[in-house]
């Protein structure tokens, strides 16, 4: 037997052990993975609990109804512990106010204890009525069931049936609705490993806006959009008939604007208000991890003489004004925050807007007015009309506290609240986050990397936003499929797979092929007993 004959043989012994060494460090990490820590101020005997201890509590199990930003309804079964029982064992306070819940890559959902525990949520089994699939369209709420929040063990996504349930996104986060319309799948997070009770007093949203000022008198016909630049992460709910809305009232903003750039039928999802008679907007934005915002009231008189003119479309002359949402804003290092300007009047022939910061080593602002904080310190960022250099200011102090990710009221990474798909529907996976969004109706399996072309896919107002599957990304076959998105118009949006193959496989020289049976036998034996150590060790910190 010749020595390269030998070699084959320990290499092949090498394969076996390590083979060995995978398993034991899989079974070490089906342990781990699933390891729960609760803590925080809000709490009184911080814990940590694992797999074992998590499936050996009372067990619920129930079907949940649901809709993700696009929108789209669909069904989940889910089961697992109940949140209050989990709380209750970490001795949760009276004060406490906030649950903030982090996956194992990091990504975060926060929400306040009062909308999470105190408010009603519930499966409406007539979720589908009038549509099966299309979120815009209510459903009966009709047979409503009272559910409890939980976290998964066993899940299936799109589907009521328990036999379809498995282990792949625990621990899930998954609770019911408040209403039939409600827009819950982009919170349902999955692989949790930390929770955080908090007694930070939760902060309030900020009010919806008109796209035309209240007491402005219309023609008969003039359309009014409502707007809010958290469109992303909370929902905009009115009414005209004088009444307070609340999360029962109809919905301004069906899309978020994740979505925007990928609809051409935007406005038939989003519908403007036409005013027929004289009215009366209520509006209210109500979102997670926050109070609701003030309820505002915009009024509008109708002439149907026709003699006045559509505001929206005669010039408003240059710019006589300008406004910043916030005067003052302290951030962790590595946040970022949307500022909004106002520029009055609303109809100014040019609206365009100059964004600049004194210091760039503490903040920087790009052309969207989106703050980032990059060092400790002061900055003041200026926004300044283009026409007659009109400026208003917000002073930024940058905190040495290293954010861990996105802050509502900051420009998230989209899909980063990614929300499954039902089965007509594409999905875009990111790591640990929540559930996948869709953003075409194609026959798709399962993705790995999804994109434009450029490897990103279109954010918040035109943002561009990198987009990876971490949880595949170097771990791929080398047939591994990847999925390609061209198309910024949901119309137009092709589905591309590619094959990373290995056409042409590495070719070795002469002299590197015939190493010598001494070297190699000595670089196995350093590999088995260093590398497979390490490899070990590293599976383990996955």
């Amino acid at each position: 037997m010749d020595a390269r004959n030998i070699g084959i043989k320990i290499a092949f012994v090498v394969f076996l052990i390590l083979a060995f060494l995978h398993a034991t460090a899989l079974s070490v990490i089906a342990e781990t993975a699933y390891s729960l820590e609760i803590s925080g101020d809000g709490v009184t005997k911080p814990l940590t609990l694992t797999l074992t201890e998590l499936e050996s509590m009372e067990q619920y199990q129930h079907v949940y109804s649901t809709i993700n930003t696009w929108p789209t309804k669909k069904w989940y079964v889910a089961r697992g512990v109940k949140l209050r029982d989990l709380l209750d064992l970490a001795g949760i306070k009276e004060e406490a106010q906030l649950i903030k819940f982090i996956s194992k890559d990091g990504y975060e959902v926060t929400l306040t204890v009062k909308e999470l525990l105190k408010d009603k949520r519930y499966f409406f089994p007539h979720l589908k009525d009038n549509h099966p699939n299309d979120g815009r369209i209510p459903g009966s709420a009709e047979d409503a069931v009272e559910v409890e929040p939980i976290l998964a063990l066993l899940s299936a996504e799109g589907s009521d049936n328990p036999d379809d349930m498995n282990d792949r996104d625990a621990l899930l986060l998954i609770f019911g609705q408040r209403a039939v319309t409600e827009q819950t799948n982009h919170l349902f997070l999955k692989h949790v490993s930390k929770i955080e009770v908090l007694s930070a007093a939760p902060e309030k949203w900020d009010p919806p806006k008109a796209s035309i000022p209240s007491g402005t008198v219309v023609p008969e016909g003039t359309m009014i959009t409502l707007e809010s630049k958290f469109d992303n992460e909370a929902k905009i709910y009115y009414t005209l008939d004088g009444s307070t809305p609340t999360v029962n009232s109809p919905m301004f903003n069906w899309s978020s604007s994740r979505w925007w750039s990928l609809r051409n039928n935007l406005e038939s999802v989003n519908i403007p208000i036409e005013l027929k008679e004289d009215v009366v907007i209520k509006a209210i934005v109500i979102g997670p991890g926050r109070e609701d915002s003030e309820v505002v009231t915009f009024t509008y008189k109708v002439d149907r003489t026709g003699k006045t003119e559509d505001p929206t479309k005669v010039p408003g002359g240059p710019p006589t004004s300008i406004t910043l949402d916030r005067s003052e804003i302290a951030l962790p290092v590595g946040s970022s925050f949307q500022l909004e300007a106002n520029v009055a009047p609303f109809n100014a022939v040019d609206q365009r807007i100059i964004w600049s910061s004194s210091n760039t080593s503490v903040a920087t602002v790009d052309t969207e007015g989106l703050v980032t904080v990059v060092g400790e310190g002061i900055a003041i960022i200026t926004a300044k009309t283009a026409i007659g250099g009109l400026e208003a200011t917000c002073i930024v102090r940058g905190i040495g506290e290293k954010k861990r990710d996105n802050a509502i009221g900051e420009l998230p990474v989209y899909p980063s609240s990614a929300e499954r798909n039902s089965e007509e529907e594409m999905g875009i996976s990111v790591g640990s986050e929540p559930a996948d969004e869709l953003i075409s109706a194609e026959e798709v399996d399962e993705e790995i990397i999804v994109s434009n072309g450029e490897g990103k896919i279109p954010g918040r107002d035109g943002h561009w936003q990198h987009l990876e599957n971490k949880r595949e990304i170097g771990v791929q076959p080398s047939n591994a499929n990847v999925l390609l998105v061209t198309g910024n118009d949901s119309s137009q949006i092709r589905v591309y797979e590619i094959t990373l193959g290995s056409a042409h496989p590495i070719q070795w020289s002469a002299r590197q092929k015939n190493l010598s049976f001494q070297i190699e036998v000595i670089i196995l034996l350093l590999f088995i007993t260093g590398v497979g150590k390490k490899y070990v060790e590293f599976l383990k910190e996955l």
